[in-house]
């Protein structure tokens, strides 16, 4: 089974998901599915190990980019002035959905704290109408000693 970022937020009710998304939020999201990935890191350090191995002397000197490997010391560089963008825009994503759900967590925990309050007077005024309720059946009970001697489902 593999593990995709995007589908476990994407069922979290509070996540901001499909058409709510900016273009940038989707793009941000889609960064981080495919950047985000052993896959991508392979991909890149095999890249470099190819470049490295067609360019080194053992092709016998027909190099475009002969050692030290300038061209590439230069995409590398520029590859990674371009990654710290990307990553701080698919971290900037990351804390948006947390946030989401910080405040999803937050709007449940004030909802269930109302029930609970409510819960909590009702279950009070149950005890007054059952303590009220015990009193009239003693009273009942010290008048006529009898009263409510009487078979069960009558």
């Amino acid at each position: 089974m593999t593990w995709n970022h995007n589908k476990i937020w994407d069922r979290h009710p509070a996540v901001t998901k499909g058409a709510g998304r900016s273009l940038g939020e989707r793009a941000a999201d889609r960064m981080k599915a495919i950047l985000a990935t052993w896959i991508a890191l392979l991909t890149v350090l095999i890249v470099i190990i190819i470049w490295m191995v067609y360019n080194s002397h053992l092709r016998g000197g027909h190099a475009f980019d002969p050692y030290p490997w300038i061209l590439l010391n230069l995409v590398l560089s520029c590859f990674a002035a371009l990654q710290c963008f990307v990553l701080l825009i698919a971290n900037k994503r990351g804390e948006q959905i947390a946030s989401e759900i910080a405040q999803h967590t937050y709007e449940n925990t004030t909802s269930d704290s109302k029930l609970l309050e409510e819960n909590t007077e009702l279950t009070r005024q149950v005890k007054k109408a059952t303590d009220l309720l015990d009193e009239i059946h003693r009273h009942v009970q010290a008048m006529s000693p009898d009263a409510g001697d009487f078979e069960a489902g009558l």
